[in-house]
């Protein structure tokens, strides 16, 4: 009797162990993957196809029981479920779906491919790197092979295709070139000429309205040209994408050669704005917003800063002794004396007004005539009296017009003989 309740107690001990290891495990309980099962089941039977396999997917892998008995007969069924399921998504081009449907089905190999077209849809992220690497990394893993083991029976052996790794280590190189073609072609230098040439044919005279006409042509056909875009803009963020990819590199000496190269590109770029188009104010501040792919530490950013504010300063001087407060406000702007620039855009606003002054006297002298002539209720008779005198004189023509036409007709008609 006393050995009965001894090994009564191992057993009772035994199952509390039991028990409290399933309650410390963080993964999924049999329970969990009875009830997975069961829904993929209920999904697939209802023509639920998609649902079904990602439920019977979830049925699969280990367990904190250490065994489970569900995930053979939930491997068998989604395996051809998710490749009629993937082929018809693939064939729409409903490429992430299938990619889904393949990798949650255990065709390894079909989930690859079709994740390798839609990555190389977006080559040239960083993101889209990142996100291949961690991809194919977890594909190495032992836990794949473990948790994955039910669905591999089913599909077979898999392996990965060396092809695509090779793939995944030469994106950020091409991304760099693509990123690389892309600024050389945005850093137009036709494209800064001619911008250059339009600010500087912006008329001084805000009253000169052909002048005005003149420039909003110009203007347009500029845009027109250039459909809108702002290379330069464009160009600083091929310059920031060719970073963005050194920066995200576990390659140091790789990352530092390609901070080094856009650095260089970026000069070259800055002392082109800086000596070739400061007759744009604008490109001033550009070479300005260029500054950062220099990666200089901030001492020397701020140098660069400051010497760039005294060129604009000292180009909007000498706008201003030209009296082209227009082009001196920007200019002062772009040094940052917004308190200037302001002053300036008064100054030209006094000296427009004081050139509409005898016109708007004029204007006026006009207004207060009428004014007048309309308070005066004899003048508004007459005037009243003439409209009706014009009205009477106008019926009166048409309805001789009218007589005449029908005598016209009458002597046609007797002329014929009707």
């Amino acid at each position: 009797m006393n050995i009965k309740l001894s090994a009564a107690a191992l057993l009772i001990g035994a199952l509390l162990i039991q028990s409290d290891a399933i309650a410390d495990c963080a993964g999924n309980t049999v329970h969990d993957a009875k009830r997975s099962y069961e829904r993929g089941l209920a999904l697939e039977k209802q023509g639920n196809g998609k649902d079904a396999v990602l439920a019977f997917a979830a049925a699969q892998g280990y367990v904190c029981e250490n065994h489970n008995p569900y995930e053979a007969d939930a491997a068998r069924r989604a395996a051809p479920l998710a490749l009629s399921i993937g082929n018809a998504a693939e064939k729409k081009g409903d490429l992430k779906l299938a990619f889904d449907m393949y990798e949650a089905g255990g065709h390894f190999a079909l989930a690859d491919r079709v994740f390798m077209q839609m990555i190389r849809s977006r080559q040239d992220e960083p993101s889209a790197w990142l996100e291949a690497r961690s991809h194919f990394d977890g594909r190495t893993l032992e836990a794949f092979k473990v948790n994955r083991a039910a669905a591999l029976k089913v599909t077979g052996p898999y392996q990965v295709d060396t092809k695509f790794i090779e793939e995944v280590k030469g994106m950020p190189a091409r991304a760099i070139e693509h990123a690389a073609q892309r600024e050389a072609a945005a850093f137009n230098e036709e494209y800064l000429r001619e911008y250059v040439q339009l600010i500087q044919s912006r008329p001084d005279d805000a009253t000169d309205a052909d002048a005005i006409q003149r420039s909003i042509t110009a203007q347009q056909a500029f845009a027109q040209k250039w459909k809108q875009q702002d290379l330069i803009k464009a160009s600083i963020e091929a310059m920031d994408l060719m970073r963005l990819w050194a920066f995200n590199s576990s390659d140091q000496a790789f990352a530092k050669q390609v901070i080094g190269r856009v650095a260089q590109l970026g000069e070259q770029r800055i002392q082109t704005l800086v000596q070739k188009c400061s007759g744009a104010p604008d490109l001033l501040r550009a070479a300005m917003d260029m500054l950062h792919v220099l990666n200089l530490d901030p001492a020397k950013q701020e140098a660069r800063l400051a010497s760039l504010r005294a060129q604009a300063r000292g180009l909007g001087d000498q706008a201003y002794a030209k009296r082209r407060y227009a082009l001196a406000a920007d200019y002062y702007e772009v040094a940052g004396d917004s308190a200037r620039a302001e002053s300036v855009r008064k100054e030209q606003n006094q000296l427009a007004m004081q050139k509409m002054q005898p016109a708007i006297d004029e204007a006026s002298k006009q207004a207060e005539a009428l004014s007048k002539q309309f308070s005066d209720p004899a003048a508004v008779e007459a005037m009243r009296a003439q409209a009706e005198q014009a009205d009477e004189a106008i019926e009166q023509q048409r309805e001789s017009a009218k007589q005449t036409n029908r005598k016209k007709a009458d002597e046609l008609e007797a002329e014929l003989g009707l």
